[in-house]
C-alpha cells in the first residue's frame, strides 16, 4: 500500500507547522496529567509508579480492580468501550489486573479522557 508512503510527507509537514516541540510537549502533558486525573478518579493513583521523566506521549493507568483480572475482562470492557461509547482502547492484564494505555495526539483533549472515565465508570 503506498497510501502510507504518499501522506508521509504532507504528515511530517503538518508536523512542523504546528511546531515539532510544541505537539511532543502537548501530548506529553496531556498523557501525564490525564493518566493521573484517571487514575485518581478509579482510586488507582497510588500505582502509578512511572516517573514523568520516563513519560512521553503515553501513559498506562491500572483500572479500577472490580472491573477484573483476566484477559476475557479486559476483551469484555474493549468492546463495551468500542460498540457502546465509540471509545477505542485496548485494556490488557498484567500482575493480575487490567490497565489501559492512553495515547495522547493533538487532535485529543482532556474531554476525551474524561468520556474514557465516565465510561468506565459506569461499568464499575
Amino acid at each position: 500500500m503506498p497510501t502510507a508512503y504518499l501522506s508521509a510527507p504532507e504528515g511530517i509537514a503538518f508536523l512542523h507547522d504546528l511546531g515539532v516541540e510544541t505537539v511532543q510537549t502537548y501530548n506529553h502533558d496531556l498523557a501525564w496529567q490525564g493518566g493521573h486525573r484517571l487514575a485518581e478518579r478509579w482510586g488507582t493513583a497510588a500505582d502509578l509508579t512511572t516517573p514523568e521523566s520516563m513519560i512521553g506521549t503515553m501513559i498506562t493507568v491500572p483500572l479500577p480492580q472490580s472491573l477484573g483480572s483476566i484477559r476475557s475482562d479486559a476483551t469484555a470492557i474493549k468492546d463495551a468501550l468500542l460498540f457502546e461509547d465509540h471509545i477505542e482502547v485496548n485494556p490488557f492484564t498484567q500482575g493480575g489486573r487490567l490497565w489501559v494505555r492512553l495515547a495522547a495526539q493533538v487532535y485529543n483533549e482532556m474531554a476525551d479522557i474524561d468520556r474514557l472515565g465516565e465510561a468506565i465508570d459506569a461499568r464499575r
